[in-house]
């Protein structure tokens, strides 16, 4: 839901009274929603761990600059059917996951390491390589994306 105002302080952000304000980069207009609460449900630990170890990879600050840069690509032709992608988070996520499911014997989230990555020569080591694998979709000039891991 769109707020038109608030009785808050000049230019809050955060959370109160369960609600979480926060303002658009983009359009510099005041959002606010109900804060998200889990449900229990058997997968839930397992994707919790597996979210917290693609973070603890640490992929480099020229990695994540490739990630925006791929964001910005892929946001300008937005294939049919596909949702704009926000965040390089939003980015790096889609593209781990791909990359578990297209080598479901060999990658598991929960236990990959930067080693492992290396020495089995996934094409997560890249940006480029991942376009090249089909992990994510095809944008013009990939080929300029090319930032290790």
């Amino acid at each position: 839901m769109k707020a038109t105002r608030a009785n808050l302080l000049g230019e809050f952000t955060g959370h109160l009274d369960g609600l979480i304000y926060y303002r658009s980069k983009k359009n510099g207009k005041l959002y606010v929603r109900r804060r998200f609460k889990f449900k229990n449900h058997p997968a839930h630990p397992v994707f919790t761990k597996n979210i917290q170890n693609i973070y603890a990879l640490s992929p480099s600050e020229g990695y994540k600059q490739n990630l925006k840069i791929y964001i910005a690509l892929f946001n300008a032709n937005l294939p049919e059917g596909k949702k704009p992608l926000h965040t390089w988070t939003n980015a790096y996520t889609t593209l781990m996951f791909a990359l578990q499911k297209a080598f479901p014997e060999t990658v598991n989230l929960g236990t990959l390491t930067r080693d492992q990555i290396y020495s089995q020569n996934l094409p997560c080591k890249s940006v480029k390589q991942a376009v090249e694998a089909g992990l994510l979709p095809l944008v013009e000039t990939y080929e300029l994306l090319s930032a290790e891991f």
